[in-house]
């Protein structure tokens, strides 16, 4: 299972590569809590893809306004779909947190809602970079044409996307910081505060697309307060180790991913993401950890009883940095073997051909659908 943890670690080892203009995501949600499924994306609507959370106050605070554009706008073809994440896909008390949360809410909570699970998290929320909730998506004709927080979406704004007529705004991890949410006529102490608490979240967040560390460690411990306990234990130990990872010390991050590794020990896709990670990013390749790699990617193998092709070739990677590469070019055989997929077949064959060579390609990521 996904965690909050490997969340933040995931996004630390790379830049958001889901932006504006991109293709919509194929992952779905992989459950609903209320309304019909989100299969597709049709032609003549605009989709609302909003990511909350019960134990987020924001979120909640979020809801009366989500229900305000569906009842007005979805006779314009606008769908508003509330999808939970990092709760319920975590555990079974979190799952039933978001379902009573969702019944008692009723028509307040009108709209579609569902459960995003692991491949929607990460396809969605991870890909884009994103770090805190609430957090939405806009999507028209299968295009993401608009993403941030769904306090900010307002009937101008879908209007202009569903005419075409919308101008995405220009965005800079350099730009100053944003001044802090004005005091608006009516809004009460309880928003006021909210606003405040998502403050600091923000404050971490630009501070970390920036690369500040120093600016990140100084944000770390005001943001990590506004969660609750279990959330702000695990945000103090994965952000404060990715910012070590940005000063070049890969240590805090081995500690994280080998607890992480240690509670999904039964699980083969996290003992290979683990074990994959650790044989390919530069970040932890210029200070390897083998033992721990070798350690998850012999169970992902034994797991899988040597019959999936995407962890024998992660093993066979890690035996080569080992040294062991006759052991090493076996593994690459039976990867090849073992492969069913023509295009996974034809990039596990070009690395065997280097082996062969005596040499280790550079890595690139196989492609989710064939994990």
């Amino acid at each position: 299972m996904r965690t909050l943890l490997a969340l933040l670690l995931a996004a630390t080892l790379g830049a958001a590569e889901l932006k504006v203009g991109d293709a919509a995501p194929a992952a779905r949600p992989q459950s609903m809590l209320k309304g019909e499924p989100l299969k597709d994306f049709r032609k003549g609507e605009t989709y609302v893809i909003e990511c909350w959370a019960s134990w987020c106050g924001p979120c909640v605070k979020a809801i009366p306004h989500l229900q305000a554009l569906h009842e007005k706008m979805s006779r314009r073809g606008v769908v508003v779909v509330g999808v939970n994440v990092w709760e319920a896909e975590r555990d079974p008390a979190g799952a039933q947190r978001a379902a009573d949360f969702v019944k008692k809410q009723g028509a307040a909570m009108g709209y579609r809602v569902a459960v995003g699970g692991e491949a929607f998290v990460k396809a969605w929320l991870e890909a884009a970079g994103v770090q805190g909730i609430p957090h939405a998506f806009i999507v028209q004709d299968g295009k993401i044409a608009w993403t941030g927080h769904p306090m900010e979406i307002d009937e101008q704004l879908l209007g202009d996307i569903i005419t075409g007529t919308h101008v995405p705004a220009a965005k800079s991890a350099a730009a100053p910081a944003p001044a802090p949410p004005p005091r608006l006529p009516g809004l009460d102490d309880e928003s006021a505060e909210i606003a405040r608490l998502q403050e600091r979240l923000n404050a971490l967040s630009r501070a970390l697309a920036r690369k500040d560390w120093d600016a990140a460690e100084r944000a770390l411990p005001d943001a990590a307060a506004v969660l609750p306990p279990t959330e702000r234990k695990e945000m103090l130990e994965s952000v404060g180790a990715r910012i070590a990872l940005g000063r070049g010390d890969p240590y805090p991050s081995y500690r994280l991913l080998e607890k992480h590794a240690e509670d999904e020990s039964d699980d083969a896709e996290t003992q290979n993401e683990v074990a994959w990670d650790l044989v390919t990013h530069p970040v932890f390749l210029a200070k390897p950890n083998l033992a721990l790699a070798a350690r998850c990617a012999e169970r992902a193998v034994k797991l899988t009883q040597e019959q999936h092709p995407d962890k024998l070739d992660t093993l066979a990677r890690v035996r080569w940095l080992q040294g062991r590469k006759e052991e090493s070019l076996r593994l690459q055989e039976l990867a090849v073997k073992r492969a069913q997929e023509p295009e996974l077949k034809v990039e596990l064959q070009e690395t065997l051909d280097a082996m062969r060579k005596g040499e280790l390609p550079p890595a690139d990521p196989i492609p989710d659908e064939f994990r």
